[in-house]
């Protein structure tokens, strides 16, 4: 998998659990202590988040690193 196949998977990801989860890229913005231009830009698969906001989202997001990263699929 590619870095750019892979910033695409984290930011379809990343917007479902937003929708999940009914809440704002400024809602989590705030929540992770990320600014609303890097939360945008991951959703808007411009970007890859490293790894200390990757822990972050999910940990606001209750979910697992692995549910926004999809390993399996960089495995592969």
């Amino acid at each position: 998998m590619t870095e750019l196949e892979w910033i695409n998977i984290f930011g379809d990801n990343l917007s479902d659990m937003l929708n999940d989860a009914k809440m704002t890229q400024q809602e989590l913005a705030d929540e992770t202590g990320l600014s609303k231009a890097a939360i945008s830009s991951y959703v808007h698969k411009r970007k890859a988040p490293g790894l200390k906001a990757i822990i972050n989202i999910a940990y606001v997001l209750d979910c697992s690193v692995d549910e926004l990263m999809d390993f399996e699929e960089m495995i592969e």
